[in-house]
């Protein structure tokens, strides 16, 4: 087992710096001053939005004051909208906003580059499984009812 522990974190390592050796050669990303977790605030607010900042924390694992540093950010960017939830003023909700949506593409669309070739000694066949069975996994420790 401790093999395997192995060989999943070392994808996700190999993914991890492709994606940001990637990032690194973009104009928009290096023009923005953003972080490598700004593309996890702006997926996560892009598919759940809008959603309050403690639960963007908890879902990409980030220090609740990290955070409020990348959606500063992004925010700044005018990439995201920052309000006061209406039923909880103490807290505040996250949204994208139409700039945020188009940047969230471009992410979207270097994340799709970098699987594929992360992936690509795989068959079209064992990349589907993989997939599927990473998938059955995410499922269930984001709802593990």
């Amino acid at each position: 087992m401790a093999g395997n522990f192995t060989s999943m974190t070392r994808l996700v390592g190999i993914f991890r710096r492709e994606f940001t050796q990637r990032l690194s050669r973009e104009d928009w990303v290096i023009d923005s001053g953003v972080r490598p977790p700004t593309y996890g605030v702006l997926s996560v607010v892009g598919h759940l939005g809008p959603v309050s900042q403690r639960e963007v924390s908890d879902l990409i694992g980030l220090h609740a004051s990290d955070l409020v540093e990348i959606v500063d950010l992004v925010e700044g960017q005018g990439w995201v909208e920052r309000r006061r939830d209406p039923s909880d003023r103490r807290r505040y909700q996250l949204t994208l906003t139409p700039s945020g949506r188009t940047i969230l593409g471009r992410y979207d669309a270097l994340a799709a580059e970098t699987e594929a070739a992360v992936l690509e000694p795989l068959s079209e066949t064992e990349r589907r499984r993989l997939m599927d069975l990473v998938s059955k996994v995410v499922t269930n420790h984001l709802d593990p009812t």
